[in-house]
């Protein structure tokens, strides 16, 4: 009886054991989960290009390509897209007007010094102060712009001082080199590419202005459908931020070979200088967040917004912590 028991339990153990393992394999041939994501020209983003960061976790990374965070938000706002990011002006006014269309779930990049005041190579303009009453090229409801506001604040300046001209960014090198403005307030790397042309210069960093985040905006209704699927997108946040931090040189260069296919050409030098002045780490603080609210109350005494926003109930933090899990595991 005890032989034949053991028989039976060795046999339910068997069976046991063959069942998960076909759950597994099912698990792992199971259709990847799609993700619709929109992706900029910044350093990070470019570094995201580069490949299938998507693969392991078993999710389609469908990307979106636009010229700046602003452009991305329109496109989140209509649908276009399941997962955006952008700086603190246009996601004040988000989050005024429209605050149960997302969530705030990760930072995609931040830190100041990644925006820069630039002038042509051979102007004799050496500070900020100096560009009063001339041209400036900013994109207007930008990060970088609302950090050159924080900045001119903070240094007893005011936005009537400068003639502000709403640009793309992709046409603020150009207009600087070519004295169609005085200068110009722009994101990596166009700062850097032009810096190792020799068409501009950098007179002022926004280092040490504001932490300056990016902040990754996920659709409610997707993250409610599908929490899986924006714990693996922001676990190949983490990868990506990894590598650039791990190998900065190998990162930009795979970059730059990869910017070649669309027909541009870009020393790789220049995208890791960008890259080292920028910081990726998708891990969200309350400093960032923080960072919205003086934002806000300027926008709200300039009569742009009706209300102050709640940021603090926009903020998931739970999809990150899925995602070290699932980041740690598969490194």
């Amino acid at each position: 009886m005890v032989h034949l028991a053991s028989q039976t339990a060795r046999r339910i153990g068997i069976v046991i054991a063959s069942c998960v393992m076909m759950m597994s394999a099912h698990a792992a041939t199971k259709d990847p989960i799609e993700i619709k994501i929109g992706l900029q020209t910044t350093p990070p983003d470019e570094v995201y290009r580069v490949k299938d960061w998507g693969a392991k976790y078993n999710l389609k990374v469908d990307e979106g390509s636009y010229s700046s965070g602003a452009e991305i938000l329109k496109a989140f706002i209509a649908g276009q897209i399941d997962v955006g990011n952008g700086g603190s002006g246009r996601l004040v006014t988000m989050a005024a007007m429209q605050p149960d269309l997302f969530y705030i779930v990760a930072t995609n990049e931040y830190g100041g010094d990644r925006y820069g005041v630039v002038v042509a190579a051979n102007s004799s303009i050496k500070s900020v102060a100096e560009l009063k009453g001339k041209k400036i090229g900013v994109v207007a409801g930008s990060g970088c712009y609302s950090t050159f506001r924080v900045y001119l604040d903070k240094n007893g300046m005011k936005e009537s001082d400068f003639q502000m001209v709403n640009m793309k960014v992709e046409d603020l090198r150009a207009a600087v080199q070519q004295g169609i403005i005085d200068a110009a307030v722009l994101w990596e790397p166009h700062g850097a590419i032009g810096e190792s042309m020799g068409a501009v210069k950098r007179i002022q960093s926004m280092g040490g202005v504001s932490v300056a985040p990016n902040l990754v905006l996920v659709s409610r209704k997707f993250a409610d459908e599908h929490p899986e699927a924006v714990a693996r997108y922001i676990a190949t946040l983490i990868d990506v931020g990894q590598f650039i931090k791990s190998q900065p040189e190998k990162a930009a260069t795979e970059a730059a070979a990869n910017i070649s296919k669309r027909g541009v050409t870009i020393d790789p030098k220049a995208l890791e200088l960008a890259l080292t002045r920028t910081n990726v780490d998708p891990k969200l603080n309350d400093t960032m967040t923080d960072e919205l609210v003086p934002v806000a109350a300027s926008m709200k005494a300039a009569g742009k917004i009706g209300v102050m926003p709640e940021f603090k109930k926009l903020v998931r933090t739970d999809f990150y912590e899925q995602a070290i899990k699932l980041s740690s595991q598969t490194n």
